[in-house]
């Protein structure tokens, strides 16, 4: 233990502190509850890389832009693995931040894992595990014999869980940080520093892009931020809150971090990071393909000049943007998907209901009409799917004001996509965003509904025969033969176990007839 410790000490919880056997998506694993993921298990999956002093090799990507920005202005900073916060933690030790993806297990991914289990027949017990892998770190912190001398100061993406729980006190947390770190987090932080007065709950304002630096620790899954905000204007979404799409310059910025992940972190691959990747270099909605050529190409000569085995990947798009620039997309897929090698990208489709998209998500469709949605989500999928990209495709339910006509619309969307490859993941809605303080979704409410609980397995069953085919590509990051052989193996089988308990309950459902006539 370092008696004098540094000034900040920045951490996550261990679920998303990992790397998870080299593999982000295997990740996803994190929202298992306890009876499933023990503390036995979960330490063979959620290993953190740590340096001797205990300091973190790799990190979440958002927690390496805040240690970033703090180095920049000159505090003593550093990001610490959450097994071993101690060793970091002294005398001299003013703050703790603490990155959060789900900290009370409120998120989509625990969401879907709780009638995913629910539905197989298979018992829930206790808390996800990236829910419990925070409040464990918190007690940790909590305990520390230094506690009196530092705040404990929660940020991430999921910092609005702690808020709206009403749990802040009873955590014994000190501050809580919404929003964008860089535009005024240095004004917060120099606050706490000086012992000065500052509200439990503070707001980052979003950061223009000259603000933003490279980040000095490797990232998790290698990932490198090309834009942030979107500005399409859907309720639902956080990023939303960050206005319009601003671009990260190539030179000095993207150039740097994956220079820093490649020769710092060891990664191989380079994630691409945007909400719209094909929006890269826009001033508005609309794309400016040449922007996003110009990209790729730069992104994917830097990593090949380290080696063959390298390469880029995205994660995000629009079923708008797609069917608007088929060539670009065929563009960067000859890059990005070389070879003919296939890869996961999300395309948030959300409902299949025009009158909820006129209501709640207007400009997802721009420059099309809420009533042509459907169509532009079977014609994404199938560009996509032909320049060997397998569509990740959450789909939302429980909107206010959701009726029978809209869920209808979201089966009708599924038997138009049947033949494509799309993981079509159904979603409880969360309250973020514009539903902030909305109430949580009551999941096994929705289940108790038989229209909802038909989509639903229809959409799970769907997503599994998707899953089954690229299970190969889920451990695909993995490098150790036998993690990768076994995560493949067991993958597998759990996959075929579990869609077979979903055929026979929806075999079975009572009504499945009724809405089978009313549908065709």
């Amino acid at each position: 233990m370092n008696s004098v410790g540094h000034e900040i000490v920045l951490t996550s919880e261990p679920a998303i502190a990992s790397d998870t056997l080299g593999s982000s998506i295997i990740g996803f694993i994190s929202a298992l509850p306890e009876n499933i993921l023990n503390e036995h298990v979960a330490k063979m999956f959620f290993k953190v890389s740590a340096n001797r002093d205990g300091t973190a090799k790799r990190a979440p990507y958002g927690l390496a832009k805040v240690e970033a920005k703090l180095r920049e202005a000159g505090f003593d900073v550093v990001i610490g693995s959450p097994y071993e916060i101690y060793k970091l933690i002294g005398s001299s030790t003013k703050v703790v931040g603490v990155y959060t993806m789900d900290g009370m297990g409120y998120s989509y991914g625990s969401g879907i894992t709780y009638w995913m289990l629910k539905l197989a027949g298979i018992k829930y017990v206790g808390m996800p595990f990236i829910a419990r892998s925070f409040n464990n770190l918190i007690k940790s912190l909590n305990a520390s014999p230094f506690r009196k001398n530092f705040r404990i100061v929660i940020g991430g993406p999921a910092a609005w869980q702690i808020v709206d729980s009403g749990l802040q006190g009873e955590l014994n947390i000190d501050h809580v940080f919404e929003g964008e770190f860089e535009a005024n987090g240095l004004e917060f932080f120099i606050k706490l520093l000086r012992g000065d007065a500052v509200p439990s709950r503070f707001y980052g304002r979003p950061a223009d892009v000259s603000s933003i630096p490279p980040i000095i620790t490797p990232s998790n899954g290698g990932i490198v931020e090309v834009t942030r905000g979107c500005g399409r204007g859907c309720a639902f979404c956080t990023p939303n809150l960050s206005g319009m799409i601003r671009s990260i310059p190539f030179e000095g910025n993207i150039e740097r971090e994956i220079r820093t992940n490649i020769e710092k972190g060891g990664l191989t691959n380079i994630n691409l990071h945007s909400e719209e990747y094909f929006r890269y270099g826009a001033k508005g909605i609309d794309p400016y393909p040449e922007k996003v050529k110009e990209l790729t190409v730069k992104a994917y000569r830097l990593v090949k000049s380290y080696g063959d085995e390298y390469s880029i990947s995205t994660d995000f798009t629009t079923a708008a943007v797609v069917v608007q620039e088929p060539d670009l997309v065929k563009f960067v897929g000859e890059y990005i998907n070389e070879g003919g090698r296939k890869s996961f990208i999300e395309m948030g489709i959300e409902t299949a209901s025009a009158s909820l998209i006129e209501r709640y998500m207007k400009g997802k469709a721009y420059p099309y009409r809420p009533s042509e949605y459907p169509e532009i989500v079977e014609r994404a999928i199938g560009i996509l799917n032909d320049n060997n990209w397998i569509v990740v495709g959450t789909m939302i339910i429980n909107f206010p004001g959701e009726n029978e006509d809209d869920i209808i619309a979201n089966i009708e969307l599924l038997d138009r996509i049947k033949n494509l490859k799309v993981v079509t993941f159904p979603l409880p809605l969360i309250p973020v965003a514009a539903f902030r303080k909305k109430g949580m979704t009551a999941l096994d409410e929705i289940l108790e509904d038989p229209l909802k609980k038909y989509f639903i397995l229809k959409a799970l069953l769907k997503a599994f025969d998707s899953l089954n085919e690229s299970v190969s590509i889920v451990a695909r990051g993995i490098k150790n033969p036998l993690q990768r052989l076994l995560v493949q193996t067991v993958g597998t089988s759990l996959l075929k176990h579990v869609r077979g308990r979903y055929e026979q309950l929806y075999s079975k459902l009572p009504y499945l007839y009724t809405i089978n006539q009313k549908l065709f």
